[in-house]
C-alpha cells in the first residue's frame, strides 16, 4: 500500500492548517561550492531549523552530519538525489547521485531532483526522472522536481514555464518547483495549467528582503502552493527571522512589509 506512505509523507511536508509549504533548499554546495551562508553546514542547518520551515531538502552527507539537529527540530527533510557541478564542461547536465532507497533508509519524507528542459542532455534527465518516479511509487515516496526551462530568453516566460511544469506533472511528480514569471497574472497561467501543486523557486539573493517577500506574495497570489527558498533564507544575516517572515507571507497571507516587521521587530 505504497500510496498510504506517500500520503503520510506529503502531509509531513505541507503546513496542515494553511495547505501551503515553505521549503528551504540546502543543496547548492555540490553544484556551486560552499558559498556564503553554507560554509559551516552545522550552523547553517541550525539557523534554518530555528526558523521552522515546513521542510528542507539537501544531500545525504549533510543529513548524516546534522541528523541530531534535524531530529531535535522535528523538521522533515527531502533527500536531494541529483546534482551538476560548475567544474563540468556541461553544467546543465544534471545526473543522479543518490536513490529513493537511500531516502527511505535516511528517514526522508521525499526526494528532490532537478531537470533543465531544453538543455543538451534533456533526454537523459527526463529518463532519470521517469526512473525515479517509478521507484518512488514502489516506496511511497513523494517526488519534488525542479522543472526549469533552460536559457535566459525562456526561463521566466509563462509559456515555457507552463510547458516545463506540465511535463513534470504528466510524468508523475507530486510537486513542481519552478521559476516565478514576475507577476501574479502571468504566473497563474502556469499554475492553472499544471494539475499538481507548484512551488516558486527563490533564486539568487535579492538586494532588498522586502522586495523578495513581494515576489513570494505575487507567486502565492498567482496560485503557488508554496515557495522553495535558499540563498534568500540562509544568506540573510538572521536566517531564522527571515524564514519566519516567509512563513508569515506564505502561511498567514500577510503583506510583505507587515511580514518583515512582524519577524524582525
Amino acid at each position: 500500500m505504497s500510496h498510504i506512505g506517500k500520503e503520510v509523507r506529503l502531509a509531513q511536508i505541507i503546513h496542515q492548517e494553511s495547505g501551503t509549504q515553505v521549503c528551504v533548499a540546502m543543496d547548492h554546495s555540490p553544484a556551486i561550492g560552499p558559498v556564503e551562508g553554507m560554509r559551516d553546514i552545522d550552523r547553517a542547518v541550525e539557523n534554518v531549523c530555528l526558523g521552522k520551515p515546513d521542510t528542507i531538502f539537501t544531500h545525504y552527507g549533510v543529513i548524516r552530519k546534522t541528523k541530531q539537529t534535524l531530529m531535535d527540530s522535528g523538521i522533515p527533510f527531502l533527500l536531494s538525489i541529483s546534482t551538476a557541478t560548475t567544474f563540468s564542461s556541461d553544467p546543465t547536465h544534471v545526473y543522479l547521485v543518490d536513490s529513493v532507497l537511500r531516502a527511505v533508509q535516511t528517514g526522508a519524507s521525499g526526494v528532490s531532483l532537478r531537470i533543465f528542459l531544453g538543455a543538451e542532455r534533456e533526454v537523459e534527465m527526463l529518463k532519470d526522472l521517469a526512473f525515479v518516479i517509478a521507484e518512488s511509487e514502489q516506496y511511497g515516496m513523494p517526488v519534488m522536481a525542479m522543472m526549469y526551462p533552460y536559457g535566459k530568453e525562456v526561463m521566466f516566460d509563462p509559456k515555457a514555464l507552463s510547458h516545463a511544469a506540465r511535463i513534470g506533472a504528466e510524468m508523475g511528480v507530486d510537486i513542481v518547483k519552478t521559476y516565478y514569471s514576475g507577476d501574479p497574472e502571468s504566473f497563474r497561467r502556469v499554475t492553472e495549467s499544471c494539475p499538481v501543486p507548484i512551488v516558486m523557486s527563490g533564486g539568487p539573493k535579492a538586494d532588498n528582503p522586502v522586495d523578495f517577500l513581494a515576489n513570494l506574495r505575487g507567486a502565492m497570489d498567482g496560485g503557488a502552493m508554496g515557495v522553495a527558498v535558499g540563498r534568500n533564507a540562509w544568506q540573510h544575516e538572521d536566517p531564522a527571522r527571515m524564514i519566519s517572515a516567509i512563513n508569515h507571507v506564505v502561511h498567514d497571507g500577510m503583506r510583505p512589509k507587515d511580514a518583515y516587521d512582524a519577524a524582525f521587530n
